[in-house]
């Protein structure tokens, strides 16, 4: 029973960005019909026909970690992982940063969009567009390049006033703030109560906050903090199911630091 609830209270990034459980083995997530995975196959291609470079692309997974983590974007509560597409070699990628045993290296990584939007393995994907220039495309690609190439690691600690390593949304919102020279900017989420009722106490464990009170004050992106902007518009959204609702965890321990 405890391994079982140490699965559950997952860290909240880690969960979004590597889809593994603490004991680093994968979440199963419920099979689908070979007739149904064809089916969405022909929309996710419709899909994929859409994305242009530059596009914020979205996912939510279909297994408990994904639902897990949906709890952190506090507007909408739809997607679980994000990436930016870039077309490289007559082929488009998706960028994103992950870690887990899916990237055991905590280095940013590049999917094809096939692999990255598999129905097989997701309930929900979403394109979305900034309104940039080409030159803040130019910017963007540049930026996302040179993170690429030099090998930006996985901040584990998800610390925003540190650029040597990012986690998945502070990437994307930082390039995206840097390629238009702040023309576009994100606001962040703070983690209130009902978060921290459910995850205080592996944020506490894994010294993301050193305190509960600190967890007042901590700041983050939230997947919908960067699709819910101004600057950001829908291109194509499909919602094939939901994953299974998180369960509700016990009250964390009464921790002092």
């Amino acid at each position: 029973m405890k391994n079982n609830i140490l699965i559950l209270l997952l860290l909240f990034f880690v969960i979004a960005c590597t889809d593994h459980g603490d004991d680093g083995k994968t979440l199963k997530s419920v099979a689908l019909a070979d007739s149904v995975v064809k089916e969405r196959w022909k929309i996710i291609h419709t899909i994929k026909d859409s994305i242009r470079d530059g596009d914020l692309i979205l996912r939510c997974g279909n297994d408990l970690t994904s639902a897990s983590f949906r709890d952190f974007s506090q507007q909408e509560k739809l997607y679980s992982h994000s990436g930016i597409a870039l077309k490289y070699d007559g082929i488009m990628y998706v960028y994103s940063n992950m870690a887990g045993d899916i990237n055991p290296n905590e280095l940013m990584r590049r999917d094809e969009v096939d692999s990255f939007l598999t129905p097989a393995n997701n309930v929900a994907v979403g394109v979305y567009r900034y309104d940039i220039t080409n030159e803040e495309l130019r910017k963007l690609k540049a930026i996302i390049n040179d993170h690429y190439v030099n090998e930006l690691g996985f901040d584990m600690n998800f610390n925003l006033a540190t650029d040597d390593k990012m986690y998945c949304a502070e990437m994307i919102a930082k390039t995206v703030e840097s390629a238009t020279n702040n023309r576009i900017i994100f606001s962040k989420s703070l983690i209130n109560e009902e978060l921290k009722g459910k995850y205080l106490k592996k944020l506490l464990e894994r010294k993301i906050v050193p305190s509960a009170k600190m967890a007042d004050q901590k700041e983050y992106y939230g997947l919908d903090n960067l699709y819910l902007n101004p600057h950001c518009r829908e291109v194509s959204k499909i919602i094939f199911g939901r994953p299974g609702a998180p369960v509700k965890f016990p009250a964390p321990e009464n921790y002092q630091h």
